[in-house]
């Protein structure tokens, strides 16, 4: 479960291209921030993904990526042309396809050979029509989806849908949100296994498991809070937005239909990693990204191109621990160790200072990149300060013997004592 949203420069106020998303996985499952070099390839190379390996290209772009630490692809990313893609788990009436190229897959190898948005969905298209898509994506269970996908650019924005190798493609004209069903209808501009004209979401659509993702209702919430005047800190805020009747009760029980998602109980999914970008056409981009779960209480730290601060890593271990101790403090908010309000206070505090420096800056008519790297590392030992004095060694110690409280016990007997589960699925 997910939701990815972009507004375009056009449309946009301050003519910037914005892209966020909130990546939902099983809560034990890490999110991994890493940057990852631009390549050369010998003819003849291959390029081993999650389950089959395919030709690959003779040069891959740079990319920072935002990956499950036991897939080869991504959650949503961005590369070093300004492209960022994300995903989502659709539910359709295609049957299951043999282990192929999964949603995850086909985002990263997007990223590493497309130039533009546009460019981007005609490569993911070739790939769905070469070699389909198929595979388990579950961390600890199975769990098999078609996907759907958002790219975007400085200067456009693409959603192309998916049901087996049947697809769709709009271009998006001012804002969009997708999450976990279809939503095209009879507007696609490009199409394949579906007439010209006729209803996308409607003919492919699975009703059922739809119905239950409470994707309606995630992307309802999405799309009212993208306006032109939507910024940075607005998106910040559509990626912590709890449904009406869950507020204030994030922390006692699940709850599949918040774009912040919190699992617990019946509910397994939960908010493992978040981005917002700014896609500028003619100044460095920014991609505030929280290196952690459960972005209600997680701070979103500036990253910008040139930088190596933390929550980016190239050290997949290194991006890992980052992780698992922030994920230590999201435990011990479940089992009442920290108080979430005051924590949320203090990384208000810093985001602030945070989005204030990064402006000045941005408003000069040829930013100091040196001075971003600077933000960045301050923002990166701040954020770091914070998490040091709010850790409680009995992170763990959960007493309360309800549903909720026995789910988030079992989960954090898994994260405390089986490493491995990190690095290959648990079936």
């Amino acid at each position: 479960m997910c939701d990815t949203m972009s507004i375009v420069a056009n449309w946009s106020k301050d003519n910037v291209t914005y892209f966020a998303k909130n990546s939902d996985r099983s809560p034990n499952e890490p999110l991994l921030v890493l940057r990852v070099p631009k390549m050369e390839h010998s003819a003849g190379a291959e390029v081993k993904c999650t389950y089959i390996s395919i030709p690959q290209v003779s040069y891959t772009r740079e990319m920072i990526l935002y990956k499950p630490s036991w897939i080869w692809g991504a959650e949503m990313g961005v590369n070093e042309n300004r492209v960022a893609i994300g995903n989502e788990a659709v539910f359709t009436k295609a049957k299951r396809g043999k282990p192929s190229l999964i949603g995850m897959d086909i985002l990263r190898l997007a990223l590493e050979r497309a130039d533009t948005a546009a460019n981007a969905v005609e490569i993911m298209i070739t790939l769905l029509q070469t070699y389909g898509q198929g595979g388990n994506c579950g961390f600890d269970k199975e769990f098999y989806y078609d996907n759907s996908f958002l790219a975007a650019d400085p200067k456009e924005s693409y959603v192309l849908e998916t049901s087996g190798k049947n697809y769709c493609v709009i271009k998006v004209d001012d804002k969009y949100a997708i999450s976990n069903r279809l939503s095209i209808g009879t507007n696609h501009s490009e199409q394949g296994g579906i007439a010209q004209g006729k209803d996308f979401s409607k003919q492919y659509t699975e009703p059922v498991r739809s119905y239950f993702s409470e994707a309606k209702q995630r992307r309802n919430q999405a799309i009212a809070t993208l306006t032109p005047t939507c910024g940075v800190v607005e998106l910040m805020k559509t990626l912590r937005c709890h449904a009406d009747d869950f507020d204030k009760h994030e922390f006692e029980r699940g709850h599949v239909g918040s774009i912040c998602m919190h699992a617990g109980g019946l509910i397994g999914d939960h908010t493992t990693g978040s981005l917002v970008a700014s896609l500028r056409p003619d100044k460095p981009i920014t991609l505030w990204s929280t290196g952690s779960s459960t972005p209600c209480i997680s701070a979103f730290k500036p990253v910008f191109w040139k930088s190596d601060a933390a929550p980016l890593f190239t050290d997949p271990a290194q991006s890992l621990e980052y992780w698992t101790k922030r994920e230590h403090i999201h435990r011990a908010i479940i089992a009442d160790k920290i108080d979430a309000f005051s924590l949320r206070e203090r990384i208000s505090v810093l985001e602030k200072e945070w989005l204030e420096r990064e402006k000045q800056i941005m408003d000069q008519d040829a930013p100091d990149e040196y001075k971003l790297a600077e933000l960045s590392a301050d923002a990166g030992r701040q954020e770091q300060a914070l998490i040091d004095e709010f850790y409680v060694q009995n992170w763990h110690d959960i007493q309360g013997r309800n549903r909720y409280f026995r789910y988030w016990k079992k989960k954090n007997e898994r994260l405390e004592s089986n490493r491995s589960q990190f690095t290959k699925p648990i079936y």
